[in-house]
């Protein structure tokens, strides 16, 4: 609340200064180069608040970005990223159930497949790249 009584005192103080300086100088040349000045003053009274808010900007986009503080709260992330892409492979190659198995194990994500029927390791690595932008280990079993 004080932040805003402080910025309508600095209007009000900047206005009054405004129309004060404009009072004093004489028509002619000069006056136009004077309230052209006192405008820009003006101005910049009228966006300090946005000053405040572009210094803030630095710390708004790093307390977006997810940083974890430990180990354990990483492994939970990539283990959450694992089965969706397990679900998206069984969607995208119509895989059942027990025929795919992705899991986080703690360095890599790795990928197991158990029907191989045309498919080559290289089809899954791609895949995984391109959506979710990690590599993954494939490896198949029949």
């Amino acid at each position: 609340m004080g932040e805003i009584k402080g910025f309508i005192m600095s209007l009000v103080c900047a206005a009054a200064a405004t129309a004060l300086v404009e009072g004093f100088v004489p028509d002619g040349g000069m006056k136009k180069y004077v309230k052209y000045l006192v405008s820009l003053i003006v101005l910049l009274v009228l966006l300090s608040p946005l000053r405040g808010l572009l210094g803030m900007m630095p710390s708004l986009v790093s307390g977006a970005l997810a940083e974890y503080d430990s180990v354990e709260a990483l492994a939970r992330a990539n283990s959450i990223v694992a089965l969706h892409i397990e679900d998206a492979l069984r969607e995208k190659f119509s895989l059942n159930n027990g025929d795919v198995d992705v899991m986080y194990d703690g360095e890599k994500i790795v990928v197991t497949v158990r029907r191989r029927i045309g498919l080559f390791e290289s089809d899954f690595v791609l895949y995984i790249a391109n959506n979710y932008g990690v590599e993954a280990e494939v490896s198949f079993y029949e």
